[in-house]
């Protein structure tokens, strides 16, 4: 079940469209896609994020692109940086 943040892939005929979901129409079949990129021939084209209205019969989830260790080290970082984010403390500096 696809959601709001959701990666998602557009079929556009030889061109697909990747972008993120940012809603559902209650109304009809379609979903609210802010494009981000376009992918043709095996290279990716970023391009400014635009909204588009798609049917929902044309979007395909994006899967888990990163390997396990991977998370693990975004995870590790903030903390081997010292990242005020990290440690839970507000970042407000007088």
């Amino acid at each position: 079940m696809l959601k709001p943040g959701d990666w998602v892939i557009i079929a556009n005929g030889q061109e697909q469209i990747i972008g993120f979901i940012r809603d559902f129409s209650r109304l009809r079949n379609e979903v609210y896609i802010v494009q981000v990129s376009t992918y043709l021939d095996k290279r990716i084209t970023a391009m400014k994020p635009a909204l588009e209205v798609v049917e929902s019969k044309n979007i395909m989830a994006v899967g888990l692109t990163l390997a396990k260790e991977d998370w693990d080290a975004m995870i590790d970082l903030p903390i081997l940086g010292k990242s005020i984010y990290a440690l839970g403390i507000p970042a407000i500096s007088h």
